[in-house]
């Protein structure tokens, strides 16, 4: 037994699939089944049960893999922890923003740990809606800021922080829609929409739009220049085209029989166990702050 035996085990119970935990290991699927094989033969007990359409842990398996689960995160926590005194700081830091809660306070924070620590690369991305989650769950992000529901914390083992309100309508071109439709009406026009997530949770369920012909868009700069040209209405942060609004570009649309209007708590947040260096300490102190005077606003 080896901790690459442990690290595919636990890559399939995490992708509950053959074909995407050897996508993820970059290992072929005949491999990855032939180690699980092999471990469950030096233990003398299988792990899996392939009974199922999905792969699911037996009961032994299921103790096996809780205490392997323990075993790499602490290995996880080692490797970091000896990168970490090798280089002094981080080597990189990477963030990943929601694009409906970008907010320029928010940079500041940012900003000032990254001149204050100038040798660590700062790597700042975004994407399709529920992108930050993902990306810190999986560990492709150091810290993700996005909007926030209390189902998030079943996702992964998270530690979260207030730091803002995010207010969603729905928008469109002046005169583009009625400023006062009924739910139906609304679907007879054309649906501008951010492209889902990989999340459980997340599909087109959750999309306002039932019907209506529909254009998916990944940033939401391009949405909202659609939006302006007429190309159909959305729902999007307020916030983020109040000018139009205010200039008569933009218009709000008032559904009469269904709820129109939404809003959420904007948090910051990280995976709790994984060991957090200097870096990660500062910019979460920062956040602390904007949090404490959010929470007092």
């Amino acid at each position: 037994m080896n901790l690459v035996q442990l690290k595919m085990l636990d890559a399939i119970v995490r992708t509950q699939s053959l074909s995407k935990a050897a996508n993820a290991l970059h290992k072929s699927q005949p491999a990855l089944t032939l180690a699980i094989k092999k471990l469950e033969a030096e233990l003398g007990f299988e792990l899996l049960d392939r009974n199922q359409y999905r792969l699911s842990l037996t009961e032994k398996g299921k103790l096996f893999h809780r205490e392997a689960a323990q075993l790499l995160s602490a290995q996880s926590y080692l490797t970091q922890l000896a990168n970490e005194l090798a280089l002094g700081n981080e080597a990189n830091f990477k963030i990943c923003y929601e694009q409906l809660c970008h907010a320029p306070q928010y940079n500041d924070i940012i900003c000032d740990a990254f001149r204050q620590y100038q040798s660590t690369e700062f790597s700042v991305s975004s994407g399709k809606r529920f992108a930050s989650l993902e990306q810190v769950n999986t560990a492709q992000a150091d810290l993700g800021i996005g909007p926030w529901f209390d189902l998030f914390h079943a996702t992964g083992d998270l530690e979260s922080m207030p730091i803002g309100k995010l207010d969603i309508g729905i928008v469109c071109a002046n005169n583009l829609v009625p400023k006062r439709v009924k739910y139906k009406q609304l679907q007879d026009y054309p649906c501008l929409a951010m492209f889902e997530s990989e999340m459980s949770f997340d599909s087109e369920r959750l999309s306002y739009s039932k019907g209506s012909a529909i254009m998916k868009i990944d940033d939401i700069a391009t949405l909202k220049s659609f939006l302006i040209s007429g190309a159909g209405w959305a729902m999007i942060s307020l916030a983020h085209c109040q000018s139009e609004l205010d200039s008569g570009l933009l218009q709000r649309v008032e559904v009469l029989d269904r709820e129109h209007t939404f809003s959420a708590q904007i948090r910051v947040f990280r995976q709790y166990s994984v060991h957090h260096g200097p870096v990660a300490r500062a910019i979460w102190q920062g956040f602390k702050r904007a949090s404490e005077q959010f929470i007092n606003d």
